[in-house]
């Protein structure tokens, strides 16, 4: 990982530094733009109101509107240009053939096939979706958001949010298992209760005692989990989440493989008031996408 992140470090210094600077260039305008017809308005609205006229006063609220309706315009007309730019220059980094779709999403119907979250959410959106093939099989991911109301809350709870990753192995594997953070077991009960009513449950001796301290893992009955839940796979899954501190959970649905890994905040979502040029933020992501494309290589080598 330390050896990718150094040529990686180097791409950004080579070549994608330049077009972020091009982009923090832009965003000086913006905001020169912006604040320099906010100065004007404030101007204008204390003329007008050391008049005294009153009436004159309430019509303030036209143009300060419309100021605030053109910073959105040009925030939202910079954030667009920005992400997609920045990712097919990482994707084109990692693997030129990956393809990107800012506003597409992976289908619900999809999501709701790995069985992790107990849930038909009300609410489901999504963007920034990736697509390709590393050998023969063929992956996806995208950001993703779902939210669904409580019964015991009566409002709307927020069940995921962060990145969602599917992808088609074409093994043998016939059945369903479910790898989620142990200190949420009770959040998913309802899953829970699906693999113990037919003979199926916690999977305990999988051989890694540190995996285990982090993660509960449930299948069912006949699940031949073994070939699957190697110990590669265990370690990669579980040094990333203590390494990053997010929380991932992981399934295997005949031939189809699962991660979701949940995000405190969107990811390379331009800043408007602070620079985009920490290394950090955009190494985050290309880590991510790293350890999506390491675990599909890994599959390929066994398929």
């Amino acid at each position: 990982m330390a050896d990718n992140l150094g040529k990686f470090r180097r791409f950004y210094n080579d070549e994608l530094h330049q077009k972020l600077v091009e982009f923090e260039a832009k965003r000086y305008r913006l905001l020169l733009r912006v604040f320099f017809l906010a100065f004007l308005l404030v101007a204008a609205s204390i003329l007008v109101i050391s008049l005294g006229v009153f009436a004159l006063s309430f019509f303030l609220v036209i143009p300060w509107y419309g100021w605030w309706s053109y910073y959105r315009r040009q925030v939202h007309h910079f954030r667009e240009e920005f992400k997609p730019a920045v990712v097919n220059e990482i994707l084109k980094f990692i693997d030129p053939s990956l393809r990107y779709y800012h506003k597409e999403h992976i289908p619900r119907d999809t999501f709701l096939r790995a069985g992790i979250f107990p849930v038909n959410p009300d609410y489901y959106k999504g963007e920034d979706y990736i697509m390709g093939k590393i050998g023969d099989i063929f992956f996806e991911l995208c950001e993703l958001e779902v939210s669904h109301p409580s019964p015991l809350e009566g409002k709307m709870v927020n069940w995921f949010e962060g990145i969602f990753f599917h992808a088609n192995f074409f093994n043998n594997f016939k059945g369903h298992i479910v790898m989620i953070p142990r200190a949420e077991w009770q959040a998913f009960i309802p899953m829970i209760k699906e693999f113990t009513k037919y003979g199926g449950g916690e999977l305990k001796n999988l051989g890694d005692d540190k995996f285990r301290r982090e993660f509960a893992v449930y299948a069912d009955k006949d699940a031949n989990y073994r070939d699957l839940l190697r110990p590669t796979l265990l370690r990669t899954i579980n040094n990333y989440h203590l390494e990053s501190g997010k929380k991932v959970y992981v399934a295997f649905v005949d031939s189809h493989f699962f991660i979701a890994i949940a995000e405190p905040y969107e990811l390379l979502e331009a800043h408007i008031f602070i620079s985009n040029l920490d290394f950090k933020t955009i190494a985050l992501f290309y880590e991510e996408l790293l350890l999506f494309t390491r675990i599909v290589e890994d599959f390929d080598v066994r398929a």
